[in-house]
């Protein structure tokens, strides 16, 4: 029985639903008891019928094993007549077993469980192993096939090096050669590693399974030689000994020294016909000559391979000749000075100071043969005025430029040093940034070394050889016309001079190729910048006692720096000195940003200056108060006449900011490979080498300025500003000078020799030569490839404490206020180079200027002379001599006189006629990495440094045994390397 239900209504109603709910929940599970109860036992039916089938299967299966017994068969008989091929049951077997995929490995994961016998797993293992036997060995041969890894299918050039990469290499055995590389990663990977191993853990990994692969591949077939070679490369590059050298090659990493340095015999080759090519390279290069060259029989036959740095060098030679072939290019030159050192010092045997000249060639950016012409050159030379002191001084419209230079030097100046909230003002200094007509356009300079000659380059007759030795290695003389279009040649001061005194002497007497008419002469600026910074130390360096009294002088501020000694009579090396000018010069425009905003900190100025235009008319303030010559130049002469008035302090420090200005828009210049600019600055200098004592240099832009102005056709002056900066990298803000970059290689090859022990030989030295840049090249992909880089590269000079500290002296010394001090006697003041070199240069009748002119005019009527000898080497129609003997000839009170043929007369050819041309001048040592680095320019100013080396984008087969001629100086060092 139920309970009543009692209660008002609506209660009686809900007690109602609540037994409808209680009672309907019973039934549903009650259901779901039964659903629950019919499924079990469907799904007992259906594991019933299972096993019933399973068990009729088994029994069907045991069956037919009784069956295979009964007639005396096994089940291996059956197996061999489903799988083998004769017995024609391929749908049986594809249909029966390897449709499902999981048949085959189930099976072999069977046959090879512990629960098998062990004799079983023996038979499945040695199969195993010999299948994957065959597979590997079939790989090899695929891959040696494929000649991929292989140095005999490439062509010993730079691309041999720089396609290396071992990325590459793994891609392309992963492809060939799967099995070998799953094997090699799993002997190479545990569990654990799988599970928990790091990407860069992972690649790390991948390529030690390469280079494993690769030695084995090497031992496969000696032709798969390609990673040894290059690895052969490497180590030598990096210096390795070559001991370490041959224990490496015994392991499989590289090939060996004697074959990486091996000589071929040479034997004289039977007379052939003149039809055939012959290989004729000083360092054993494959590159044919010429159609217009010697015949086969007048050069050597090669005798077995050359070895692979051999081989190499050779090729980097002929891509020069390649480049040297089309005319278009430029050479640049400069001394090596080596020390052959003898590993024991006997008699007979000691260290010797050898002398010699590295070159290099470029091909010319946007030049056409036809602005080359020697017949235009001379035409204009012929027609050339006298140099006009306005040629030197600049004009309102190029003044008006440099002070726009000058302020965005300032202007980033302060940005870059100011701290990192100037750092907001960036992008509009970026798109104010100055630039001229001459702005090079960014591209990548191919650089082209070519083999380092035993010739002394300081003397006339050194400069003559070097040019003959040029021409020789790149054979000019075998192309057709060669003399009719000229040759540039960059070098430093005494170079050049050397080259126009050549041009002087022969003037009259020789012609074509003799009279080195043919040659543009361009200075190299990097010894210019070198002289500004002689001549920058020897003006502003000031008393180095004289302590506060003195508190804005070079030496004041190297004492402050804490930095070591300096004596102007033993001038520490370029990078030295550069650096101090500098951060002196940062300091103050940094001061005198202050004192121009009247702000007590740089903090202070950036939060209050939101304007690009209030921080321009502060730099304008800057350049136009603390730069005026004029204003020293009348503070002085109020002294000398009143004998008050003025400040020493603050004259020699405004001096002393606007040279440094200078000599830093310079260097800005020249980083952003704007030749209109680097012009303003080197007619500046023009003046200002002859007011700081660097007369030499003076000179040398008396030539340059008139050269530009008059004596270069157009196209020619158009070749030398495109092409007197060279980008190594092709990136922007990254030019350097030729002259430069001739001693960064010289550095460079110095290095890579003095690598490999203390015996020496020209012949060795100018194996190195031309591979210098693509060793470079190898060295610095294969450390950031795999290892890390710790050579002599700069990062961006950490200037945060230098700076502030001179800040705090120039402000504490007051040296940019006015207050009328006054140097010790013996202290002289600051000498204003521009304007005393402007006084100099034209003061008095007869001044460098006149005396410049004179000896032009001179060589001018020398060359109008017909030549005695030497007129057949040149194109007729690039010739329009005047005949010899004719008065009309030369000018008016020529010092020539009427032409003379008597032998007297000679010794007015023998001597230079520009008397700055004859001695070398004291210049600032290079003695380090830093002090030739490309990227010094970059470094203290912001930018990313640039370590161009990516200069360029096979061979021999080491089946091959070489008899290397081990006795060689520099090949078989006393010393064990």
């Amino acid at each position: 029985m139920t309970s009543p239900i009692t209660g008002t209504r609506a209660e009686q109603t809900a007690q109602k639903k609540r037994k409808q709910l209680r009672k309907r929940a019973k039934t549903l599970a009650a259901a779901h008891v039964a659903r629950e109860a019919a499924e079990v036992a469907k799904d007992q039916e259906a594991r019933d019928a299972t096993e019933l089938a399973a068990a009729g299967r088994i029994n069907f299966l045991d069956g037919i094993l009784e069956s295979l017994a009964s007639h005396r068969l096994t089940l291996g008989d059956l197996m061999l007549h489903v799988f083998d091929p004769i017995y024609k049951h391929s749908l049986t077997r594809w249909e029966g077993f390897f449709r499902d995929r999981s048949m085959a490995p189930r099976i072999l994961d069977l046959w090879t469980s512990n629960e098998n016998s062990l004799s079983a797993r023996t038979q499945v293992h040695d199969w195993a192993v010999k299948y994957i036997r065959r597979v590997v060995h079939r790989e090899a041969k695929s891959v040696t096939a494929s000649a991929d890894f292989r140095s005999t299918h490439r062509p010993m050039d730079a691309k041999f090096v720089l396609d290396f990469s071992m990325k590459k290499m793994h891609a392309r055995l992963r492809e060939l050669a799967t099995v070998s590389m799953d094997l090699f990663a799993a002997f190479a990977t545990s569990a654990r590693q799988l599970k928990e191993g790091l990407p860069a853990r992972m690649l790390k990994k991948s390529m030690v399974i390469t280079s494993s692969a690769l030695q084995l591949l090497g031992e496969y077939s000696y032709a798969n030689n390609y990673a040894k070679r290059v690895m052969g490369l490497y180590f030598f590059a990096t210096g390795t000994q070559r001991q370490t050298m041959t224990v490496a090659s015994h392991l499989g990493l590289t090939e060996s020294y004697n074959n990486l340095t091996a000589k071929p015999k040479k034997k004289k080759q039977a007379k052939a016909s003149a039809a055939h090519p012959t290989e004729a390279t000083d360092t054993a290069t494959t590159t044919t000559t010429p159609s217009s060259g010697p015949t086969a029989a007048d050069h050597l036959m090669k005798v077995g391979r050359a070895g692979t740095l051999r081989t190499l060098s050779g090729a980097m030679v002929g891509m020069a000749r390649g480049v040297a072939a089309t005319g278009l290019f430029a050479a640049s030159y400069d001394n090596i000075n080596m020390v052959f050192r003898a590993a024991e010092q006997i008699l007979g045997r000691t260290d010797t100071q050898e002398n010699g000249t590295c070159s290099t060639i470029w091909p010319l950016w946007k030049a056409k043969l036809e602005d080359m012409l020697v017949s235009d050159l001379t035409s204009a030379f012929d027609r050339a005025p006298p140099l006009s002191i306005f040629d030197i001084l600049l004009n309102e419209a190029e003044s008006q430029t440099l002070d726009t230079c000058l302020v965005y030097c300032v202007l980033r100046i302060i940005i870059t040093h100011g701290g990192e909230k100037f750092a907001k003002f960036r992008e509009e200094l970026e798109l104010s940034a100055p630039a001229t007509d001459h702005l090079i356009e960014v591209h990548r300079t191919p650089l082209h070394p070519l083999p380092p000659v035993e010739i002394d380059e300081s003397t006339i007759v050194g400069n003559s050889e070097v040019i003959d030795a040029t021409f020789d290695v790149l054979w000019i003389k075998r192309i057709a016309r060669w003399l009719r279009h000229v040759k540039f040649f960059a070098g430093d001061q005494l170079s050049i001079a050397r080259l126009r005194a050549l041009v002087n002497i022969r003037a009259g007497h020789e012609g074509g190729y003799e009279g080195y008419g043919w040659g543009v002469w361009i200075p190299g600026l990097f010894h210019a910048k070198i002289a500004d910074m002689h001549g920058f130390f020897v003006t502003h360096w000031g008393k180095p006692n004289a302590g506060t009294r003195n508190p804005g002088c070079l030496a004041f501020h190297n004492t402050v720096l804490h930095r070591h000694p300096i004596l102007l009579t033993s001038l520490p090396p370029f990078r030295t000195c550069r650096d101090l000018v500098f951060v002196s010069l940062y300091a103050r425009v940094l001061h005198l940003l202050l004192l121009v905003s009247h702000k007590s900190t740089l903090d202070e100025y950036i939060n209050s200056v939101d304007s690009w235009a209030t921080l321009k008319a502060h730099s304008l303030e800057i350049v136009t108060r603390y730069t005026d010559s004029a204003a020293v130049d009348e503070m002085r002469w109020q002294r000398e006449t009143t004998g008050t008035g003025g400040d020493m302090v603050y004259e020699n420090a405004v001096l002393f900011l606007r040279d440094a200005l200078l000599s830093r828009e310079f260097t800005d210049a020249i980083k952003c490979g704007d030749s209109g600019r680097v012009v303003l600055i080197l007619k500046v200098w023009a003046l200002g080498f002859r007011g700081s004592g660097r007369t030499k240099y003076a000179h040398e832009m008396l030539h340059l300025c008139h050269n530009i102005a008059h004596v270069w056709p157009k196209g020619i002056r158009d070749i030398v500003f495109n092409n007197w900066l060279v980008n190594p990298s092709g990136r922007p803000n990254a030019w350097v000078e030729v002259d430069l970059m001739q001693e960064h290689m010289n550095f460079w090859i110095k290095n890579f020799y003095q690598a490999h022990g203390s015996s020496a030989s020209w012949d060795w030295l100018g194996m190195i030569g031309p591979c210098v840049n693509i060793l470079r090249h190898l060295v610095t992909s294969m450390n950031n490839a795999l290892g890390s880089y710790q050579g002599n590269r700069h990062a961006t000079l950490n200037l945060k404490n230098d700076i502030p500290e001179l800040m705090r002296s120039l402000a504490d010394h007051e040296v940019y206020l006015e207050k009328g001090r006054v140097l010790d006697e013996d202290d002289k003041p600051t000498v204003d180079i521009i304007g005393t070199g402007l006084r100099l240069l034209t003061d008095a009748s007869t001044n460098p200027l006149h005396e410049y002119n004179t000896a032009f005019q001179r060589l001018q009527a020398r060359r109008r002379l017909t030549p005695i000898v030497g007129e057949d080497d040149a194109d007729p129609a690039s010739q329009n001599p005047t005949p010899l003997g004719t008065a009309d000839s030369l000018p008016s009170g020529s010092p020539l006189g009427s032409p003379r043929t008597d032998d007297a007369a000679d010794g007015d050819f023998e001597a230079s006629d520009f008397p700055d041309d004859e001695e070398a001048e004291t210049t600032l040592s290079r003695d380090t990495a830093a002090d030739v680095s490309l990227d010094m320019d970059a470094e203290d100013m912001g930018d990313q440094g640039d370590d161009p080396d990516g200069f360029f984008g096979g061979g021999m087969d080491d089946d091959d045994e070489y008899e290397a001629d081990v006795g060689d100086m520099g090949e078989d060092s006393d010393d064990g390397q």
